[in-house]
């Protein structure tokens, strides 16, 4: 182990390197027809990491812009890491100290959109993977990195991979925090819309997994825009939400609409969701969150965009009802954009006390199994768990503006993943 450890200290400079690289391509998803299926940066950005991988003598896979992998090892049995190239959209520039595709090394840290979400630990992965492979540590099993195209918004990538392509028999995700992540709350992505046509516009928000941090109000007498903080929606409580600053405004000042009563009187400030669903919690994975995340009212729709993080004890169709019922309340009717599972894995299973301890021998730190409201490749496959890249005390910047990584963690997450997969290679699942 101590070999793994210098090889990749050895690495530094390129883990630098291929992470700024990586982070300056603009991998928004886009709707244009690009021959693409979501846009050709994500495509450039897949492509990058295939051909980092492939100047690594390894085995390299590319499906159409929907996914790529890069392949090790040898066996019957494949063991995965699962990861992203795709990234929420930046918001507004201007906003941001550091350019969000520049890949800027400040204090430390290389600043950009995707540094911590996904970019930096698909990075990692695939040096730890190069470590791996130039210590001569022998390879039983077959270690394949997936890179996935779509994570951000409906999954497309991954269920195309799970229709075609042999699936792991475990693994991990390097898409979300240490020690360990057991347990996901369900998500549930929706549409809540009217046949109102007013004479105002509002619009705000971007995506279904961020707080928005600004909101539109258009009139015939007015322009008005409201701001607010980002955040991540399975952490929205540490936002500051533009839309519902806009609406409660809005609703003072005597403009109606069916939305915006909805939002003030059922919503408001409340990330919990507690005037529509009560207190929803569990032990295993906490509160039920609500972030209002997208609007877009105006003479010819109106609509509103929830994302919902339920626990793993909690049925959606009970979710849905409840919230169903409140919506009928207003005339607003809903449409189910996207749903995913929960996850839970008991703490008892070999591969969290495998990843716990690899975690344990490397930082000193406890190891204990975590819940999260964040949706990860995880809950997608069988025997996986979310493991990295964040650490604890360090405050979480996906989705936020002047996302960064910390180059001290990227490299120490790089050696964790290192021995982590010279573990799991070596050990037989039970």
């Amino acid at each position: 182990m101590d070999k793994l450890h210098q090889i990749i200290l050895s690495y530094k400079e390129d883990i630098i390197r291929s992470t700024q690289e990586l982070i300056r391509i603009n991998s928004v998803n886009t709707n244009e027809a690009t021959g693409k299926p979501f846009g050709v940066g994500i495509d450039a950005a897949l492509n990058y990491v295939l051909q980092l991988g492939k100047s690594f003598g390894f085995k390299t896979e590319y499906y159409d812009g929907y996914y790529g992998y890069i392949e090790m090892g040898e066996g019957k049995e494949l063991v995965g890491i699962l990861t992203h190239v795709d990234v929420v959209p930046a918001g507004n520039i201007d906003e941001w100290k550091y350019p969000p595709f520049g890949g800027v090394i400040h204090h430390n840290r290389i600043y950009g959109r995707g540094s911590l979400d996904d970019k930096g630990p698909i990075i990692a992965a695939l040096y730890s993977m190069r470590a791996v492979k130039e210590a001569g540590i022998p390879l039983n099993k077959r270690i394949r990195l997936f890179i996935g195209t779509n994570e951000e918004s409906q999954w497309q990538c991954i269920e195309k991979y799970l229709q075609i392509e042999e699936v792991p028999s475990y693994g991990f995700v390097a898409d979300s925090d240490y020690p360990l992540i057991n347990a996901e709350k369900g998500l549930l992505q929706i549409k809540l819309y009217t046949d109102e046509k007013p004479d105002f516009i509002v619009r705000g928000g971007d995506a279904f997994n961020s707080v928005p941090d600004y909101c539109l109000f258009k009139s015939n007498n007015s322009t008005i825009e409201f701001t607010g903080r980002a955040a991540h929606s399975g952490k929205c409580w540490q936002g500051e939400n533009a839309i519902v600053k806009a609406a409660n405004s809005l609703y003072k000042a005597g403009i109606q609409n069916d939305i915006i009563d909805f939002i003030h009187k059922e919503l408001s400030e409340d990330c919990f969701g507690t005037n529509i669903f009560g207190v929803c919690k569990d032990l295993e994975s906490g509160t039920l969150t609500i972030n209002t995340a997208r609007i877009n009212i105006s003479d010819n729709a109106c609509g509103l965009y929830l994302d919902i993080r339920y626990p793993v004890t909690a049925l959606k169709e009970d979710i849905l009802k409840q919230l169903q019922f409140k919506c009928s309340l207003y005339n607003i009717k809903t449409e189910v954009i996207d749903f995913l599972p929960p996850l839970f894995i008991p703490k008892e299973n070999y591969l969290v006390q495998l990843l716990l301890k690899v975690y344990e021998e490397e930082t000193g730190l406890k190891g204990e199994a975590i819940s999260t409201g964040g949706a990860t490749y995880a809950r997608a496959i069988k025997n996986f768990v979310a493991f990295g890249p964040l650490f604890p005390g360090h405050e979480k910047m996906a989705h936020k503006k002047d996302e960064y990584i910390d180059i001290d963690l990227l490299i120490k997450n790089t050696l964790i993943y290192c021995k982590a997969i010279a573990t799991l290679i070596k050990e037989k699942k039970q």
